[in-house]
């Protein structure tokens, strides 16, 4: 494929991708209505993050399978199909028990979305440097829709009220699921070799993609446990709607110069991912301090989660690189792999951190750090391997 085709490929993928990730955000200035109307906590509102990304990540175990057996484009549509209903039916429900049910079958859908951004690209791309530069250019469109869409929601909610944000979300997700029909081309050649879902079997015993897989799950956590408990901190503090929509968008930039500088930077492979392993780290160390002194300010969440999203920025698209450059013959597999045990992984760590107390920073904080640890654990054993 020539150039023109391979950006023309990746501007799709990224509206692909946008509309999972917005799906999984756009309510968060919201919480407060949506709880008040279906008469719950506020907290309790936070489990509809949870079992989104949870089938979010399931699904992607399927769809990467089979779509090395039938084709990239077909289990998009499929994907896409069950996220315009399952939308629909949330602008119809009364209570928050089914809400979770249709914000599942919503993450069911758009899973489709988290394979393919790691599988495409391997697709198309041959090396590591291109895979590299493609990845990073895709992260900005993943990390940054999921933060730009409480922003919108924002809006949508104060002019009308909190499901006209899933009627955006229904209209987007039909003129997205449009384009890609008619636009979309086939990735997945017939001489491509096909993996069964039994090719997971192999994957799991690679010591380097484990590590890899690790690292990029306890990443996304991170993102994760700020999307899901930073509305609640910044709602407690007293801001109104519109004003936490505003401030939970305010590390956008950070992930915007982290990507971009993956994707340009001529420094080696360990150099850089020693760069973000190391500011992932003192983020969560900073994200917490603050926690043990009982300050919580605008400034000691805000700072330390935008140095957390410029090295999950740098991270991301290093990681998925190192993870997927030797898995070209079972992309789809390995991609939904990658995809699904993220957000598997990463819903528990949400889950998880809505039983803990919300009247400071310490949990976020210690939760940052403790994935910090995690991640820097992963890449020192890793650096012992990797040559790249």
């Amino acid at each position: 494929m020539n150039k023109i085709k391979n950006i023309h490929i990746l501007i799709l993928l990224i509206f692909l991708i946008s509309i999972g990730q917005m799906s999984q955000t756009i309510y968060v200035p919201s919480i407060f209505n949506i709880a008040k109307e279906l008469k719950v906590n506020m907290e309790e509102v936070q489990k509809l993050m949870s079992g989104y990304l949870l089938c979010y990540g399931i699904s992607q175990l399927i769809y990467g399978p089979i779509s090395d057996k039938v084709g990239r484009k077909p289990v998009i549509l499929v994907g896409m199909m069950i996220f315009i209903l399952s939308t629909f039916l949330i602008l119809f429900a009364n209570s928050l028990e089914l809400m979770i049910i249709l914000f599942s079958i919503q993450g069911l859908g758009t899973g489709v979305g988290g394979v393919m951004a790691r599988t495409l690209p391997r697709d198309i791309f041959l090396n590591y440097e291109n895979l590299k530069k493609a990845n990073g250019f895709l992260n900005m469109g993943i990390l940054v829709s999921p933060l730009i869409a409480p922003l919108i929601g924002g809006i949508i909610s104060n002019l009308f009220e909190w499901r006209m944000c899933f009627v955006f979300l229904l209209i987007i997700g039909i003129l997205i699921s449009t384009t890609i029909f008619i636009f979309l081309p086939e990735t997945c050649t017939k001489k491509q070799i096909k993996n069964s879902i039994f090719g997971y079997k192999i994957l799991i015993y690679k010591k380097k993609f484990n590590y890899y897989l690790l690292i990029l799950t306890s990443g996304l956590s991170g993102i994760v446990v700020f999307e899901s408990n930073s509305g609640v901190l910044l709602s407690e503090m007293g801001f109104s709607n519109i004003e936490v929509s505003i401030l939970f968008i305010l590390p956008i930039p950070s992930i915007f110069f982290g990507s971009w500088y993956i994707g340009f930077s001529k420094k080696s492979f360990n150099y850089l991912m020693w760069k973000s392993v190391i500011l992932c780290l003192l983020s969560g160390f900073f994200m917490w301090l603050p926690g043990w002194f009982k300050i919580m300010k605008i400034w000691t969440i805000l700072i330390p989660a935008s140095l957390f999203f410029f090295s999950a920025g740098m991270l991301f698209p290093l990681a998925t690189t190192g993870a997927m450059i030797p898995c070209k013959g079972s992309a789809g597999t390995a991609g939904a792999l990658l995809g699904g045990i993220q957000n598997i992984g990463s819903s528990f760590i949400a889950f998880i951190s809505t039983f803990l107390p919300k009247n400071g920073q310490f949990s976020i904080g210690m939760i940052t750090f403790i994935i910090g640890v995690i991640i820097f654990l992963c890449w020192w054993k890793l650096s012992r391997l990797e040559k790249i």
